[in-house]
Formats: structure tokens, C-alpha cells, sequence
């Protein structure tokens, strides 16, 4: 299972409401690479008497790639890469859990009322026109995002009877000596003393041998980049004055594109450049669509070659990911127009040679035997070292002397999941030797200022820990059927 799926799978189950209407707005991913084999049915999962839709699979897979896309790839993610490391299956299971708890509801006679429904709909700032619900935006919103008002609003109550099952499971006081155990562990201060250890570079000895042998047994890790090699046509952005009429029209179409940080419409006077720039875009989209079709046909000749290696920033690589020679590409939008390219060749990464790798296979040894060398000394000087006194810390501590605050947070770590009084961390090109000198436990007043993190805290334990004793529960309960 995905690192980031299991931070936050206890809220995804119980949440699934909020999720929903994040779909909202969102901006499609394309389904080219996805294969399940979905066709063979109208689902992909039955459990118990409840069944799992293709289309419910589908938009809950677009949300989850998204929101990890840009968490943890800066947008970058392409389908290829969320298969290797398993998003779908993430995702299935995720859903499997959700129609666990839902038979479970079934069962109890937990249901969802219209003014249920109505009450978290009419609460959605994305479906209002100047402070006022509108039933023509909240039409507009869902049909832009691909979504049916009736798979919305099934999908909202569906996350009404989850929440409300979890309010019936889930109210229950914290225990007093529970939050103190959990406070002791949490606000522990332990008096630390540091020093830290460097290697220089001419401690860092690499023989020619050691180059070539080590190239020799790794040379499949280092390969030149793959290029592409295109033909392409440009089309730029019409620089002809536009019709008032045709721009304050294409502002009425898209204005609810445009609203502010305070979900405000802004006025037609205040945007008219952009909307000006976004008409001259749509048109010259239209231009492209109708080159493109003669590029195609060859009644158009290309303009310029291009070349893109694999680490180019100026094109999204993954465009190009399943095409082959030949190919041509619809048409892509650059800053100032839109380019169709077709590809002409393509070369394959392939081994370097041993000149063209010996950079890159030096930097690595050299970072290897640092890392070695840090060790060796780190291990050497523990037991005797005096460092600098840096008085009581705790795990929120994240301003040493000397350290970034993403060291200082990445040492005290170390420290504080350590069961030894004496360590070291290497961080960087530096080690850093640590001892427990002194350790106290946190005061009174300090647990009663937290008071309210720990009660969160220790619930969203209690939460955890129930919820999924209750779906290993269910799992042995309702029978399920992946298809």
C-alpha cells in the first residue's frame, strides 16, 4: 500500500462526503493508460449486496491521482508511474472498505434523508452567484466535471450514511491516563549533547580500478536519455483586434472560471485582458483542430524540427510516452499559440560509455565512501565525545544552532525513535554525534496546554484502531467479489 494512502486512509473512509465534492471543479486525467479489464462488466467489485461501479471507480481514481499527483510529484505523475506503485489497487481497496461499512449501515437501517442531501449541497460555495445557491451553476459545475446530478447526490449519500455511522461508533470520551501516556510520549524532553563530524575530499580515495569496477558491474544504471526527434507546425495566437460583443461573450461563458480567493465573481472590466488572451486561445485551438486534420492528410508540410530529451521542462513528457513513429500529437498549448508535432525518430536510451559515465560513477563512489568514512569515525569517537550542551529539547524542537530546520526536525527524529542513549545521524555531508545526558517528564502545565492536541490525538488513535478492527470484522462478514 501507498506511504501517503496509509497516513490518511482512516479519513478517506470516514470522509468520503467531503472527498466527493472535492471532485468538483477538478481537472480530468486521461484514462488512455488505465487497463483493469473493466470492460468484462458494469463493475469492478461486488461486496455483500452492494455493488462498485466502473464510473465510481473511475472519478474516485482520478480524485486519489490527483491529490497524490500534486502532493508528491509537483503534477508530474503519469499513469505508468501510478501503476508501479499501485494507486489502482489502493483505490479499489479503499472502496472495498467504504461498501463494507455501507452493508454494515444497511444492516442497521441507516439511511440518508433528501434534506440530508439538500442541506450539503446548498452548503457548497461552488454552486453560488453572489451569495445566493444557484441551481444553474450547480448544473453547469457538474457537467463541466463530467458528473450526472444523480451520481452526485448518490455519491453524498453515501458519505452521509458512512458519517453517520461513524458519529454512532465514535462517540466515546478519551481516557485521563491515556491522554498522560500519550503526553509523556509526546513531550518528553531529553538534554541533548552534539558534535558533528565531517570527511574532507582528500580523505576520499578512488582508485581507476575502483571506477572501472565498479561501471563494469553497474553499467545498466547509466544510460543516455531518450530523444525524440519531431517534425512540427506551429499555430500562433491571432494578433487581430477582437469583437467587443465576441469577448464579453466568452467572459459570460467562463466567468465562473475567474472567481477570487473570496469565491467573488470579479467584473468583466477587471479580467478583460484575460478573457481577451483565453477567447484568442480557444480560437486558435479551432486553427490548430483544422491543421492538424491536414497535417494528417499531408496537404500540410512541417515548419521546424524539434528535439525533446526525456528531462526537457519545456514539454510534458508523458504526452509522448506511448507513441511511435510517424505519429502525429493533437495539438499542444504552448505560451503563445498551439504546436503539432510528429514523430520522425525516436533513440532509445542506451549504456554510456565508460568516459561519458565516469563523472557520474565517481560522484556516486564518492558519496558512497563519505558515507562510509562518516560512519567509521562516527562509531570511533561515540563513546568518548564531548559536544556542546544544547540544554532540554523536545520533538517539536526544530532550531538548532548550526542546523536547517529541516536537519534540526530530521535529527531530533532520529533521536527521539532511538532506544539508545547514544547515536549519530548522517545528514547531509555531516554526522552528527548525539548523547542522552539528562531526561524529564513533561510538566503539568505542559499537558495542560496541549490538553486539547492530545484528546484529538489519542481519538484519532481510538478512531484508527476501531475502524479497522471493525473492516477486518466485516471483511470475515460480507462476501467479496473483485472482478
Amino acid at each position: 500500500m501507498i506511504t501517503w494512502m496509509q497516513r490518511h486512509k482512516k479519513y478517506l473512509i470516514i470522509t468520503v462526503w467531503i472527498s466527493v465534492i472535492a471532485f468538483v471543479g477538478a481537472g480530468f486525467v486521461s484514462w488512455g493508460a488505465l487497463d483493469l479489464n473493466l470492460n468484462r462488466s458494469s463493475s469492478v467489485a461486488k461486496v455483500g449486496s452492494r455493488t462498485i461501479s466502473k464510473q465510481l471507480f473511475l472519478r474516485s481514481y482520478e480524485q486519489y491521482f490527483n491529490e497524490y499527483n500534486e502532493k508528491n510529484f509537483n503534477g508530474e505523475l503519469t499513469q505508468k508511474q501510478a501503476q508501479e506503485i499501485g494507486l489502482e489497487n489502493a483505490v479499489l481497496d479503499n472502496l472495498i472498505n467504504e461498501a463494507l461499512i455501507l452493508n454494515f449501515a444497511d444492516e442497521l437501517g441507516i439511511t440518508a434523508l433528501d434534506s440530508d442531501v439538500v442541506e450539503l449541497i446548498t452548503a457548497n460555495e461552488n454552486f453560488y452567484d453572489n451569495g445566493t445557491f444557484s441551481k444553474e451553476i450547480y448544473r453547469s459545475v457538474l457537467m463541466r466535471s463530467g458528473l450526472k446530478p444523480s451520481d452526485y447526490e448518490e455519491s453524498l449519500k453515501r458519505g452521509i450514511v458512512l458519517n453517520k455511522l461513524y458519529n454512532i461508533i465514535m462517540n466515546f470520551p478519551v481516557n485521563e491516563i491515556d491522554k498522560e501516556i500519550l503526553g509523556s510520549v509526546m513531550f518528553m524532553e531529553d538534554r541533548l549533547s552534539i558534535a558533528d563530524i565531517t570527511v574532507s575530499d582528500n580523505e576520499i580515495k578512488i582508485a581507476e580500478d575502483e571506477i572501472k569496477s565498479y561501471w563494469d558491474i553497474s553499467k545498466d544504471n547509466f544510460l543516455t536519455e531518450k530523444v525524440y526527434h519531431f517534425e512540427s507546425v506551429f499555430v500562433p495566437l491571432s494578433k487581430e483586434k477582437l469583437n467587443e460583443d465576441d469577448i464579453k461573450a466568452h467572459y459570460e461563458e467562463t466567468k465562473y472560471f475567474y472567481r477570487d480567493d473570496e469565491d467573488k465573481l470579479p467584473e468583466y472590466a477587471a479580467i478583460k485582458k484575460e478573457v481577451e488572451k483565453a477567447l484568442r486561445v480557444k480560437n486558435a485551438e479551432q486553427e490548430a483542430l483544422k491543421t492538424y486534420l491536414s497535417f494528417r492528410k499531408g496537404e500540410f508540410k512541417a515548419q521546424n524540427s524539434v528535439i525533446v530529451k526525456e528531462s526537457s521542462g519545456d514539454y510534458n513528457v508523458s504526452l509522448f510516452d506511448n507513441i511511435s513513429v510517424g505519429e502525429i500529437l493533437h495539438p499542444i498549448q504552448k505560451n503563445d499559440g498551439w504546436e503539432i508535432l510528429k514523430l520522425v525518430s525516436l533513440d532509445m536510451p542506451a549504456v554510456k560509455t565508460y568516459e561519458d559515465a565516469k563523472a557520474q560513477v565517481v560522484s556516486m563512489l564518492k558519496a558512497n565512501k563519505r558515507v562510509e568514512l562518516l560512519a567509521q569515525k562516527s562509531l570511533s569517537r561515540l563513546e568518548s565525545f564531548k559536544g556542546r550542551d544544547l540544554g532540554f529539547v523536545t520533538r517539536d524542537n526544530k532550531n538548532i544552532t548550526g542546523l536547517t530546520p529541516e536537519q534540526s526536525a530530521q535529527l531530533i527524529n532520529n533521536i527521539f525513535n532511538s532506544k539508545e542513549k547514544r547515536g549519530y545521524a548522517i545528514l547531509g555531508d555531516k554526522a552528527y554525534l548525539y548523547n542522552i545526558t539528562e531526561q524529564k517528564l513533561p510538566s503539568a502545565d505542559k499537558l495542560k496546554q496541549n490538553d486539547l492536541n492530545l484528546d484529538n490525538t489519542m481519538r484519532r488513535i481510538r478512531e484508527y484502531e476501531i475502524w479497522q478492527k471493525l473492516i477486518n470484522t466485516l471483511s470475515q462478514k460480507y462476501k467479496i467479489e473483485r472482478y
